[in-house]
């Protein structure tokens, strides 16, 4: 027999036509299209379109397989006839009108099969424009999954057929593949889980279940976090939030800075607690998992302050997996961090802009003896004299994104720590564009701390928190009497104004007379003297070679083979520009009284930065 041949009647008939001597055949219904597709949609509204494409498919799936158990009866004349009589049956069933095959390979043996169908006018098309309109996806469920039905039982292969165009899409004609899920090679296992059944009960113990976990996870997160933030409110530190998590839930805990500095942890030793570090941490803008090569896991999440990343909240795990609940807990514990560290932000800032406001007083002369003993005692600063000032000078290697404003307070903040955290009695104030720092000389002592090195360090620790930045020092001298700060400030600010690239610490008493000069705040009165010591030189001097001979030589005691020396010059020429200077200037340039006049002239003149010279300082100062 062929395919072509067949018809319903051999295998169905209606109730109307059955005897009981037709025993041997199924009874067959007839259902409107119109009537099946509102059924359709009644499933959409009720349990959803996934459910229903996995429900239309699975029915269409039990009539192929009716169907092909009929057709292996048959006596076929070859057996591609049987493969042939499932889209014989499509048509007889009314699923379409017609099938067209550009592809037909099926082999038996190999149990392999790759048919490319075009399917016409399909009822589920038609029906789901008319009730729908055009679709986004295939919609030919009921018959997709009858051909993967038939196919699988008639080759002994489970066959997949996968529809890639629709005319509910637009597409002229619906259009499909069939092909053995091993041939398939992974591409429909989306489609598979379609054909697996789950009964909606378990689907809704399945939900049940996750929301009691889910509840539970909540429950177990609301009470934590309850725990964590009564911490915050209380103070107690970063180092309360790490004993609780690790008393909570047993893992290791950490604390880091942005840096990944190890502030507060728990869980672990001391020795351990800077060791699980990750190249990636430093990127991480949300909660994740990073992998370490020896197996181990570090859950991390950013702890924000003012919608800035100001450090992480990290668990460590040895060989489990971090679960729900741990991620809901983590993040939690860092918004307590962000409380914590908030609160002491504001303190500090409030402590510090309390400071600032006493030295600016200091500084301003506007207050008695008795009046800044009394605030001194209030703010802890211990007047032990003698006092000195630092002004510390930041400069910009590059640009910078930061607010100004942001990065100085942030540099105060840290030198407020730095001082703090030394037991170095300081207050600190920002003015004009440097930092000034008032210090109690007798508590350095008392702690044994030279100032030359606590200034070098401190440096250096600016230099390393703000790696982008080149930072200056400016030492002033000693005081006994708290009343002189104002004129140690000045000092500060005349030996800030000596610093350059080579030499990025000067304290004042090195600079001799020059500091005095260097104190002078009157431009005009400056400008006056330059120009009648040296004015003429410097017209007639345009490239400064002589002008720079001048100070050299002038350096240098007026020594004419030292300066020839240290200028690496020969006799004869610098002869001769010394005669050119007297010739400019009109003066004896070697006389004591004119050497002195110029010599400060062209340090007023360095100090200006017009003439790019290093001024010489006592270099035995800082050993002293």
């Amino acid at each position: 027999m062929k395919a072509k041949d067949l018809n319903l009647d051999q295998f169905y008939k209606s109730t109307t036509q059955l005897g009981q001597e037709d025993s041997i055949y199924e009874r067959i219904i007839s259902i409107p299209t119109s009537a099946r597709a509102a059924l359709k949609h009644e499933l959409y509204e009720t349990i959803g379109m996934e459910r229903t494409k996995g429900l239309l498919l699975r029915y269409g799936w039990h009539c192929g397989v009716s169907d092909a158990k009929k057709m292996k009866e048959v006596a076929w004349d070859y057996s591609k006839e049987l493969m042939l009589a499932g889209p014989k049956m499509h048509v007889l069933h009314g699923y379409l009108e017609d099938v067209i095959m550009p592809i037909n390979e099926v082999d038996f043996e190999k149990g392999t099969i790759h048919l490319d169908a075009i399917w016409v006018n399909t009822f589920e098309a038609k029906e789901h424009l008319k009730l729908f309109g055009l679709s986004e996806t295939p919609v030919c469920h009921t018959i997709v999954g009858y051909a993967s039905g038939y196919l699988s039982t008639v080759l002994g292969e489970r066959v997949i057929v996968k529809e890639v165009e629709c005319k509910a899409m637009g597409h002229e004609n619906c259009r499909c593949i069939c092909k053995t899920v091993k041939e398939w090679n992974g591409e429909v296992d989306n489609e598979i889980t379609y054909y697996q059944s789950n009964s909606l009960i378990n689907e809704l113990d399945q939900a049940y279940e996750k929301l009691k976990v889910e509840r539970d996870n909540l429950n177990k997160a609301y009470h934590i976090h309850e725990r964590l933030m009564n911490e915050a409110l209380k103070e107690n530190g970063l180092s309360s939030i790490v004993d609780l998590l690790y008393e909570t839930i047993g893992l290791p805990v950490i604390i880091e800075d942005q840096n990944q500095n190890t502030i507060a942890f728990a869980g672990m030793q001391e020795k351990d607690s800077g060791y699980k570090k990750h190249n990636r941490s430093k990127n991480v803008k949300k909660t994740e998992l990073l992998q370490f090569d020896d197996g181990t896991k570090k859950l991390i999440t950013p702890i924000l302050l003012q919608q800035k990343i100001i450090g992480y909240c990290s668990f460590l795990y040895e060989s489990n997996i971090p679960s729900e609940l741990d991620k809901m807990i983590l993040e939690r514990a860092a918004l307590a961090c962000s409380t914590i560290l908030l609160n002491e932000r504001i303190r500090l800032n409030t402590e510090q802009r309390v400071r600032r406001s006493f030295l600016e007083d200091i500084l301003s002369s506007q207050m008695s003896k008795e009046e800044i003993a009394k605030r001194a005692y209030y703010l802890g600063f211990k007047l032990h004299p003698p006092f000195l000032i630092l002004n510390l000078k930041r400069s910009i290697k590059k640009m910078l994104n930061e607010n100004e404003l942001e990065l100085n307070e942030e540099l105060i903040n840290q030198l407020f720590m730095y001082f703090k955290d030394r037991n170095i009695n300081a207050i600190l104030a920002q003015k004009s564009e440097g930092i000034i720092i008032l210090l109690s000389e007798g508590s350095l002592k008392e702690n044994f701390i030279q100032i030359h090195q606590m200034v070098q360090k401190l440096l250096d620790y600016c230099a390393f928190k703000f790696s982008k930045c080149s930072f200056s020092i400016g030492v002033s001298s000693s005081s006994n009497a708290i009343e002189d700060a104002a004129q140690l400030y000045n000092e500060s600010l005349a030996a800030l104004n000596v610093t350059n690239k080579s030499r990025n610490i000067v304290h004042y008493d090195s600079l001799g007379i020059e500091g005095i000069l260097f104190q002078v705040k009157n431009e005009e009165m400056i400008q006056k003297f330059i120009k009648k010591q040296i004015g003429t030189l410097i017209e007639n001097d345009k490239n400064m070679e002589l002008t720079k001979t001048l100070y050299h030589y002038l350096n240098n005691g007026c020594n004419v083979h030292k300066t020839a020396r240290n200028m690496n010059f020969s006799i004869s020429g610098l002869r001769y520009r010394l005669q050119r200077l007297n010739e400019i200037l009109k003066s004896d340039i070697n006389r004591p009284n004119v050497s002195f006049q110029l010599f400060l002239a062209l340090q007023s003149l360095i100090m200006r930065g017009e003439l790019d010279i290093e001024i010489e300082i006592e270099s035995d100062f800082v050993n002293k």
